[in-house]
């Protein structure tokens, strides 16, 4: 079981106000505040609707876990969200209890913490243990382990155009659902974000 909590919300958008306005053939003065509330909508829905997820600008989370990943399985503790940009931290309650922070490393010989692998924009970053040792021991609850990380472009070029486009097609049916129709915009839509499909993150 796993739950991923959003602890900062993104700063930036995929694509500006001007780009909205325009792809709107709306004047800049015009509804301001509509439009961005129905581009912040529009972004939402893309998102949800990439198989696997993606953040398209950068924001943090908190991934709740109830256990680390099982040695005798696959070890990697794979992160939601691509791309992954940062781990911030990874804590986790003790047999005992106790809150505690899990380092990570650089080095491998006597190291005693993790290493973070970042992937590209279409791969899925994870976290495994360093070289010869094994996950922490944790308490028997649901939010056991807490891992705190940045996923998300910090730059709207890095986002792929196809999502881009996607937006601006949401964007359209948003702010004015008689313009097109929805069912040929919206097999558009699906066909632009299956290009960023990363397939299914358990």
């Amino acid at each position: 079981m796993s739950e991923l909590q959003i602890v900062t919300a993104p700063t930036t958008t995929p694509v500006s106000l001007i780009e909205a306005w325009s792809h709107l053939r709306e004047s800049q003065d015009a509804n301001t505040d509509e439009v961005v509330l129905k581009l912040k909508s529009a972004i939402d829905f893309c998102q949800r609707h990439v198989s696997g997820g993606r953040q398209l600008c950068a924001a943090t989370y908190d991934y709740l876990l109830r256990d680390f990943p099982s040695d005798s399985d696959d070890c990697r503790l794979r992160l939601p969200m691509p791309p992954l940009k940062k781990v911030q931290w990874i804590k986790y309650y003790d047999t005992a209890g106790t809150l505690t922070t899990w380092g990570s490393t650089t080095g491998s010989t006597g190291s005693t913490g993790y290493y973070i692998t970042i992937k590209g924009r279409d791969t899925q970053g994870y976290v495994v243990p360093a070289y010869n040792k094994t996950w922490p021991s944790v308490r028997d609850r649901p939010d056991a382990v807490t891992v705190r990380f940045i996923a998300g472009s910090t730059s709207p070029g890095d986002i792929p155009d196809a999502a881009k486009a996607a937006v601006l097609l949401k964007l359209e049916h948003l702010y004015d659902p008689e313009r097109v129709d929805e069912a040929t915009q919206t097999k558009a839509i699906d066909l632009l974000l299956a290009t960023v499909n990363h397939g299914f993150y358990g």
